[in-house]
């Protein structure tokens, strides 16, 4: 698909809180990120048209070029023009809008249902119901089923090349009577990728009943799977239904390949850097209501996409999936289960605020430290399959882990964002880490179906931050005891010696664009990628080369006191910046906020009875029961405010 050497490109795309905006063009005959703009997307009220934040992100892109980009009725003026304005592709990608409800169908839940829901981890899905011959449900009961979880996709599999037939065609039949029976509104789409064979049939089954999207069977075979094909119809099918969102159908007619799943691109951009390093390559992306986690192990992607897992819409979600324990685990002071809960609320309610105390803040990483957390145990199964690991291992190999997302690009130091990512994923071994702050990595993906050199230039560029390269060791290494000895020789002849100890964290400013020859050896019992020393060229950063002694699995203490020392200490090891200890009253276990009814002045012992029965009577005749407002002080964040609070935020924000 990809086109001859084009010239600019700008590529759009649009988040739930953010619409971010790139140019990309051609600077001396290399493809490089010229600019870019961001602003709030505007698909919801006030302005209900995802257009208006198109213009607002592309008029901060002509504001720093000069460049004329959009016509006067706010389309992109395409192809580009003599005079340099306009661009000749225009590509877009999006997450926002609900996920599709879907409903898998297929014969084996080992085989075709497997892949189905591989199949589908590429896309923003949320599986309502399955269907398979091992169903134990009446026929009626299964049609009922489908009718009442009010589908957006129903998914057909089954049936190898040259195999079943019958089977898929009765659960095709089922499927046919619960869309017949469907009244009002869209019906749903029908993708099927199953049985080539019985193709024909299908598309007699549905014509008229629903939009039909045909893939090649996705299991062709016992030991075969083939994913690429249907994940590209469920883009489609995606864009289908996210033209519903106000003005982001036009966006699609204007775009060279439509409006595609913004997930997609994390896979295509996660396989393209694995298939050219040939080792391991993860990238994550929280975001306000979608997490994504995409890895290339042993020479496989796999995506996995979490609608439970953000840092705003999704915030509540997130904390039931996580679990209050996960998250504790990463507070260093004393906090209550209502705490943390009024301040995820506070988060969902508002998903585009950002922490107003320290310990907001802390919170608000713990709480992507968890939602990371959940992504890896959702991902982990699909490795397994892929490559034998150490299972005591936290993680496989990986030369490459990428963060995506304001709470991960947005730190404030590009330290922080590297003990964040260390932290959650808990890498082994040496590992260069970097952010996309820009969120180049959801354009490439689209422009790599265009033109694909593109996007080895620019990410071979400035597209990515590149924070620095870590070397982690496995182990319990001993407490202030030698646990890595490392030897760095830059390429100025200078020779740097030290020793790091076991439980500490350990930076070397090694600049962007700057490499040094690193040895390191590993202490008794312990490893570093599986080996007891390790020579290499390593590659610095924004942060430099990271020497992380604290071992794997994370020794992160339970003793919330002892917890209080290890966080901020690490924070301050890998930014340099000075301590900022935990406050002794922040680990005296807090009482917990309760709701007190709301009291006006002292009413008389006949008005106190009068009111009582009313309200007794009003709850018989009603049902409902007595509503206890909280008090106004209770808000999220206030309940976790300390007087020191804002100094110490400040502090921290300007590192």
């Amino acid at each position: 698909m990809a086109d001859e050497r084009s010239g600019s490109i700008l590529a759009v795309d649009f988040g739930n809180i953010q619409t971010r905006a790139i140019l990309i063009d051609l600077v001396d005959g290399i493809y490089r990120l010229v600019a870019r703009g961001e602003t709030r997307t505007t698909v919801g009220f006030p302005a209900n048209d995802a257009r208006v934040g198109l213009q607002r992100a592309v008029e901060q892109i002509t504001a720093v070029t000069g460049r004329k980009l959009l016509l006067d009725d706010g389309r992109i003026l395409s192809p580009e023009q003599q005079d340099r304005s306009g661009v000749d592709h225009f590509i877009t990608t999006a997450s926002i809008g609900r996920t599709l409800r879907t409903i898998v169908v297929g014969l084996v839940p080992d085989v075709s249902l497997a892949s189905a829901h591989r199949a589908l981890a590429g896309t923003y899905v949320e599986i309502v119901g399955t269907l398979s011959l091992e169903d134990s449900r009446s026929e009626e009961d299964q049609v009922n089923a489908i009718v009442s979880s009010r589908p957006d996709l129903i998914f057909i599999t089954g049936g190898m090349e040259g195999g079943a037939e019958k089977p898929v065609l009765d659960l095709a039949h089922v499927v046919r009577t619960a869309l017949r029976l469907v009244r009002g509104g869209r019906k749903p789409i029908v993708l099927y990728a199953g049985n080539s064979v019985l193709v024909s049939n299908i598309r007699d089954l549905f014509d008229g009943l629903a939009t039909i999207f045909i893939a090649p069977n996705i299991r062709p075979s016992l030991d075969e799977e083939a994913l690429e094909s249907a994940q590209l119809q469920l883009a489609l099918a995606f864009n289908e239904r996210l033209t519903n969102h106000s003005g982001v159908g036009q966006l699609g007619r204007m775009s060279r390949l439509s409006v595609l799943p913004t997930a997609q691109s994390y896979s295509i951009i996660t396989e393209y850097l694995g298939q050219m390093s040939g080792k391991g390559v993860l990238a994550v992306d929280i975001g306000s209501a979608v997490g994504v986690m995409s890895a290339y192990v042993d020479g496989h992607v796999s995506t996995t996409i979490r609608t439970d897992i953000g840092l705003g819409h999704s915030a509540d979600l997130l904390l039931g999936a996580a679990g209050e324990a996960q998250i504790k685990q990463w507070l260093p002071f004393a906090t209550t289960p209502n705490q943390i809960r009024h301040y995820v609320l506070n988060k969902t309610l508002v998903p585009g605020s950002i922490p107003e105390t320290l310990k907001g803040l802390y919170l608000e990483y713990a709480l992507l430290r968890g939602g990371i957390g959940e992504l890896l145990k959702a991902s982990r199964p699909m490795w397994k399959r892929q490559v034998n690991f150490n299972e005591s291992e936290l993680m496989p190999p990986l030369e490459l882990v990428i963060g995506a997302g304001a709470g991960l690009t947005r730190s404030g130091t590009p330290g922080l964002s590297a003990l964040l990512l260390l932290d959650a994923i808990q890498p082994t071994g040496v590992t260069r880490l970097q952010t996309d702050p820009y969120g180049v990595i959801a354009a490439l993906g689209a422009l790599a179906l265009i033109t694909p050199e593109a996007v080895v230039q620019v990410l071979d560029s400035s597209g990515l931050e590149r924070l620095g390269t870590a070397f982690s060791v496995s182990g319990e290494p001993s407490a202030n005891r030698p646990a890595m000895r490392v030897r760095i020789k830059t390429s100025d002849g200078q020779v740097i010696k030290h020793h790091v100890q076991g439980g500490h964290i350990w930076v070397y400013p090694l600049g962007v664009g700057k490499t040094a020859s690193v040895e390191v050896s590993a202490g008794r019992g312990l490893q570093i990628g599986g080996r007891g020393k390790v020579k290499l060229t390593a590659e610095g950063g924004s942060v430099g080369l990271i020497f992380d002694a604290r071992g794997r699995a994370l020794p992160l203490a339970a003793d919330v006191r002892i917890r209080a020392g290890q966080i901020p200490m690490w924070i301050s090891e890998i930014t340099g910046d000075p301590l900022l200890p935990i406050d002794e009253s922040w680990l005296v276990s807090p009482v917990d906020d309760v709701a007190v009814v709301e009291q006006t002045a002292e009413p008389s012992a006949g008005a106190k009875r009068g009111r009582a029965r009313r309200r007794r009577d009003k709850k018989r005749s009603t049902g409902e029961a007595d509503v206890i407002k909280l008090r106004p002080d209770l808000r999220l964040h206030s309940t976790v405010k300390d007087d020191d609070d804002d100094d110490d935020l400040n502090a921290l924000r300007r590192r």
